[in-house]
């Protein structure tokens, strides 16, 4: 992954303790979801056999979404202030993962202009070359993912508000 330094010259250096912070949660992020993902597809394989229609809630699926709420939770709450958090999490996985490029060929952003906010950008190809952004604000001294934002490269104005999962 090529990180691209934009912040401003007395915050060059804290690239490192912010994009890790940010890039190690991707990363768990991303974990879980494959895991999840995976458990998933062996219930509807399961659901299948024993004839139960696609469109029904098979043996263990509702357990395994109550499941993900709790870990991804686990995951996500130490890391993200209220208000993201309250715009919900742990609703969706897929194949691919949200945040798999994080493992692969994606570019970042990181741009930092005052002590108590920076913005990490991430481009990546997802079908389409896309763009998330992370605004992580400083709060009490922690590094808390105060908003996600996701956007497409075609227009690289336009931002629509997300969660973290």
């Amino acid at each position: 992954m090529e990180i691209i330094n934009e912040a401003s010259e007395k915050f060059k250096d804290k690239q490192a303790e912010i994009c890790g912070f940010l890039f190690d949660l991707l990363k768990r992020i991303n974990t879980l979801e494959k895991e999840i993902f995976e458990r998933s597809e062996e219930l509807k394989r399961k659901k299948a056999e024993l004839g139960i229609p696609k469109h029904q809630v098979g043996p263990g699926e509702n357990e395994l979404w109550d499941e993900y709420e709790q870990r991804l939770g686990e995951v996500v709450k130490p890391v993200c202030t209220e208000k993201l958090i309250g715009k919900r999490y742990g609703g969706s996985y897929g194949n691919p993962s949200k945040y798999g490029y994080i493992d692969g060929e994606c570019t970042a952003r990181f741009i930092m202009k005052t002590a108590k906010r920076a913005v990490v950008q991430t481009d990546f190809m997802h079908g389409t070359p896309q763009s998330h952004k992370f605004v992580i604000r400083d709060v009490d001294g922690k590094w808390l993912i105060d908003e996600v934002y996701y956007g497409f490269q075609s227009n690289p104005e336009k931002w629509y508000s997300d969660n973290i999962r």
